[in-house]
C-alpha cells in the first residue's frame, strides 16, 4: 500500500528525512538520488499566443524551469532494484538499436541477419519493458510553484509514519 506525503524542499535536498526506506519501509541503507521538475504554471497559456508564445516561453525557459537533485532514503534492495532497471534501460535500447542497424547491414546475409533482428527485438523490448516498469521504483515527486514543497507519491505508509 503506498501514501502521498508532503515535505520541505530543503528538507528532501539536505537529505534531512528519516532513515526509513520510501519505497519498503525497510531501514534505509543510503540515499537516492532523484531528479524533480518543479511545475510551470500558467507559462503553459503563452504557448496560445502562438509562434510568438512560443518564443517567450523558451526565452524564459531556463529561469522558470527549475529541477531540484532531492536524495530520498532507500534500502539497499530498493536502490539495487531502481539502478538495475536503469542500467538495463540503457544498455537494452543501445543494443537493440544497433542491432538493427547491424541486421540492415547484414542483409547480404538473410538468416545472420535475420538472427541479429530477432535478438535486437528482444533487447528493444527488454528495454521498453524497463522503461515501463522504471516509474514503479522510485515515488513521483512533484515540487509545488513556489518550490517550498515537495509531494512524494508512491511512498510506503512506514515512511510516512516516521515523518
Amino acid at each position: 500500500m503506498t501514501e502521498t506525503v508532503r515535505v520541505s524542499v530543503a528538507d528532501a535536498l539536505n537529505g534531512r528525512l528519516p532513515r526509513v526506506c520510501c519505497m519498503t519501509g525497510a531501514p534505509a541503507a543510503g540515499y537516492a538520488p532523484i531528479v524533480v521538475p518543479k511545475r510551470l504554471g500558467f507559462a503553459w497559456l503563452l504557448l496560445l499566443a502562438g509562434p510568438i508564445g512560443v518564443v517567450v516561453l523558451i526565452a524564459i525557459w531556463p529561469r522558470i524551469r527549475v529541477r531540484y537533485l532531492v536524495r530520498l532514503p532507500m534500502s539497499g534492495a530498493a536502490f539495487d532494484r531502481m539502478h538495475t532497471m536503469q542500467v538495463r534501460r540503457l544498455w537494452c535500447s543501445w543494443l537493440g538499436a544497433l542491432g538493427v542497424l547491424a541486421a540492415f547491414a547484414l542483409k547480404w546475409y538473410v538468416p545472420l541477419a535475420l538472427v541479429v533482428l530477432v535478438v535486437s527485438a528482444f533487447s528493444i523490448m527488454a528495454a521498453i519493458r524497463a522503461h515501463l516498469t522504471l516509474p514503479w521504483t522510485h515515488p513521483t515527486a512533484i515540487a509545488d510553484a513556489r518550490g517550498l514543497w515537495l509531494t512524494l507519491r508512491g511512498v510506503h505508509v512506514a515512511f510516512v509514519a516516521a515523518l
